[in-house]
């Protein structure tokens, strides 16, 4: 249809109405009304904008009245003339999404990875991609989905599960939820204190259990003085043997720093939800969507060093900020407090950033509430990059883009509408018009014939086809706005 109207229905349209002109100058009630219309209609001055707009300034300008017949004809060819550029729109040329069912085995959750996961483990992997400073986004950007229309800049809700690549899928995987901001409910007396700041954390807590602790570390490489407090509810793993359940956890801590010129101190309040389960991946997007808990998966400890089974992944983020801290710690237990000094580990964890040999920029409150969460999102990623495997296929669909016609509603109206008034116009003349004639078009011959036939058209005394040269225009040509009869052609 498209390839009609382009190429070839303003020449059907205009011989038509040519076919129709010449019916309706036999007629009296459709008949040009002077002498200049004929002459207009016999030179398809209605058949572009630009010979209907000159014609429309003459008529202005000399106050000439042109018939019904006239501006039918300049309407039905201005519709055929939008027509096209309509529906070029309506039916554009753009990007399609070709939808194809396969089957992938992206490594993501396995309950088979679970049962040989321990605590030691997740840390460890958790604390080596956090040291390096980047983003989980920066590490497993293709792993990580977000919320539609949520930032990737801090991950305050992702969904950890395997690349599907540009594949849209449903896979199992850990879902994290939650933040760290700096929190004023803490006095300054008590964030300086250990015994106050426990005191605070036991009444804050209603129920704790081992987890529940305090230590007072101070480090000091190079002039930067970190003094740390922290507490939380993270529940103990005694407690869920056998199955994992949510990991629902709140951390307070407590920090004094300096980098030897500039202080900070204050308390942090983090909360974080943990859920292992299945949600619908949008790979291309890099988003998820329907989300549902796999409850109370099944956990067998028997692998696990020391009986230490997988832990809540804020708790793993503080424990593995207590071993990196030295063996300053207070109320601390040598299992998780190593010997090893990997303080500039630490101070780049907590976003230290070096200006100059042995020198740091101090950061504030709000930067070390970011890079503890994003300790938080790391311990996550580790346990769910552990529990990965390929071992199980799942049903995906692939969309690969090509090019095509796509349908653009408001565009697809105008265009019908458009057509609807063309072959109505079409329509409307045919009837109005359309008789048996002599002549099969209205063009220059019967103009002339018209013309000759009627010997009282002059400029000024003398006839139009003498000698002399004239402008042809009505300035110099007076006898065309006189009115348009010729009794031998009306009514043939």
């Amino acid at each position: 249809m498209l390839t009609f109207f382009a190429q070839g229905h303003i020449s059907v349209t205009t011989l038509h109405l040519s076919r129709v002109g010449v019916s309706a100058i036999q007629q009296e009630s459709t008949a040009p009304h002077s002498w200049a219309e004929l002459f207009w209609l016999a030179d398809h001055s209605w058949s572009g904008p630009i010979g209907f707009t000159s014609v429309v300034i003459t008529m202005i300008k000399w106050r000439i009245r042109a018939s019904l017949t006239f501006f039918i004809f300049a309407f039905t060819c201005m519709v055929a003339l939008a027509t096209p550029v309509i529906l070029s729109h309506a039916y554009a040329v753009g990007p399609v999404d070709v939808t194809v069912n396969t089957t992938i085995t992206p490594n993501t959750l396995s309950l088979n990875e679970i049962t040989n996961i321990d605590d030691i483990i997740q840390t460890g992997t958790g604390i080596s991609s956090w040291a390096t400073g980047l983003s989980v986004f920066d590490i497993y950007n293709t792993s990580i989905f977000t919320p539609e229309g949520s930032s990737r800049e801090v991950p305050n809700d992702f969904f950890f599960a395997g690349n599907i690549l540009d594949s849209n899928t449903t896979l199992p995987g850990l879902r994290l939820q939650g933040g760290c901001e700096p929190f004023n409910g803490v006095s300054i007396a008590v964030e300086q204190n250990r015994t106050l700041f426990q005191d605070f954390c036991s009444n804050s807590f209603s129920e704790y259990s081992w987890s529940v602790y305090a230590q007072n570390v101070s480090v000091q490489p190079d002039n930067v003085t970190i003094t740390f407090l922290s507490c939380t509810n993270a529940m103990e793993p005694t407690t869920y043997i056998g199955v994992i359940p949510h990991f629902n956890a709140t951390a307070y801590i407590s920090l004094q720093t300096n980098n030897g010129t500039v202080h900070t101190s204050g308390t942090i309040k983090c909360q974080s939800l943990l859920s292992f389960g299945i949600a619908s991946l949008w790979g291309t997007q890099g988003t998820y969507n329907s989300f549902r808990d796999l409850h109370d998966l099944p956990y067998n400890n028997s692998q696990a060093q020391e009986d230490v089974i997988i832990i809540d992944p804020l708790g793993s983020t503080l424990y593995g900020l207590m071993g990196e801290m030295g063996t300053q710690n207070v109320n601390c237990d040598d299992h998780w407090c190593g010997k090893d000094n990997t303080q500039s580990i630490l101070l780049k964890q907590l976003g230290y950033n070096s200006t100059a040999f042995r020198s740091y920029i101090q950061p504030n409150l709000d930067i070390f509430a970011e890079r503890i969460w994003l300790g938080v999102a790391h311990m996550t990623a580790g346990l769910g990059l552990l529990f990965r495997s390929s071992d199980t296929a799942y049903p995906a669909v692939v969309r690969h883009a090509t090019s095509g016609r796509t349908r653009s509603g408001q565009f697809v109206v105008g265009s019908y509408v458009l057509l609807a008034l063309w072959m109505s116009g079409l329509i409307y003349v045919s009837i109005r018009s359309y008789r048996l004639s002599i002549n099969s078009s209205l063009g220059s011959y019967v103009a002339a014939r018209l013309h000759a036939e009627d010997t009282r058209l002059y400029a000024g005394d003398e006839p139009l086809w003498d000698s002399r040269p004239h402008s042809g225009e009505l300035s110099g040509d007076g006898q065309l706005s006189r009115p348009f009869v010729s009794e031998s052609w009306i009514g043939r």
